[in-house]
């Protein structure tokens, strides 16, 4: 049955749970199909092409240390009290993330979440470094033993994302089946807590 509320909007009324009539607006309805089309595109842009490179600056988890990573420059790490460079590598990072200690970053495969339909085990998703040395890669492998907790789209397989650095330096990555796993930043190992 459809009437007019005293707001003088539209709602429909239907059954009623627990005696009370159940209700939904028209407002309420469009923003649920609103949001239910924002979630279909961005699923759909999941696949398109990621941007040129371009400059990148993150900064650490109590803002202290400041990474910049240019495509023509390379990666700066510094510390942003002191305005010093602490030390740099040669190469640009599409996705990177500074530890507070101001000597440990890690980066993310350039793909981001997306890995190609042909990847390989030993595809690398995260590489720890210290002041510029690599420390460990952490391949496909190693995360995902069992491939069939990948998810295929429409070009890709989406492996999950990095959340970033949470206390105790400990890298967040959540995988697209929920799980999230913990690595120390200073080693590269998988840690519990």
């Amino acid at each position: 049955m459809l009437e007019r509320t005293r707001r003088s909007r539209l709602s429909f009324r239907s059954n009623t749970i627990g005696g009370a009539p159940l209700s939904v607006s028209l407002g309420l309805m469009r923003a649920l199909v609103v949001g239910i089309l924002a979630i279909t595109i961005s699923a759909a842009r999941g696949d398109m092409p990621l941007p040129p490179p371009s400059k990148v600056t993150v900064t650490s988890p109590s803002g202290r240390i400041r990474a910049i990573s240019d495509p023509q420059l390379g990666t700066t790490v510094e510390d942003t009290a002191q305005q010093r460079v602490l030390w740099r590598m040669p190469e640009w990072h599409r996705a990177i993330f500074v530890a507070d200690d101001g000597k440990h970053v890690v980066t993310e495969y350039d793909g981001l979440n997306l890995i190609p339909i042909d990847f390989s085990d030993d595809l690398v998703l995260l590489t720890f470094w210290r002041e510029g040395s690599k420390i460990r890669e952490v391949r496909v492998k190693d995360l995902f033993p069992d491939h069939s907790l990948l998810r295929r789209t429409v070009s890709h397989y989406a492996w999950g994302e990095v959340e970033g650095i949470a206390e105790h330096g400990r890298l967040r990555v959540r995988r697209i089946d929920g799980t999230t796993l913990l690595f120390d930043v200073t080693t590269g190992e998988q840690r519990k807590t």
